[in-house]
């Protein structure tokens, strides 16, 4: 960002979990393959970890953040499912105009432990 701009903040409205999980439910039902999606979503509700974390969905990716109302790329996880490869996408961002600060691909069976160590390294 050009420092001789002046930083303007877009927030973004927070969904409820039960509502994020029924996207992942209608995107199924639309022949959408992102059966782990919604079992992710499954997980962070029946784990408490709906207590402490907000989340909102754009298109088929999750972002979760600590913040309510969340502020687009600060604190921010983006979780992705390829359909097509099979894989997960985890991107972090810290600050809003940062590069992302880390961002790794996982086999579909390992997505709900690097969710879990993502969370504990996050310290959230």
């Amino acid at each position: 960002m050009n420092k001789m701009s002046k930083y303007k903040p877009h927030s973004v409205d927070i969904g409820p979990w039960g509502k994020i999980e029924q996207r992942y439910v209608d995107l199924i039902e639309h022949e959408w393959r992102v059966e782990p999606m919604l079992s992710l979503v499954q997980f962070i509700i029946n784990n408490g970890y709906d207590k402490r974390l907000s989340g909102y969905t754009s298109l088929d990716r999750l972002v979760i953040t600590i913040d309510d109302p969340a502020e687009s790329h600060r604190e921010s996880l983006f979780i992705q499912f390829n359909q097509h490869t099979r894989q997960w996408h985890f991107e972090y961002y810290s600050k809003p105009y940062d590069p992302v600060e880390m961002e790794r691909y996982y086999p579909e069976e390992q997505g709900i432990d690097k969710f879990c160590q993502f969370i504990e390294w996050l310290k959230w």
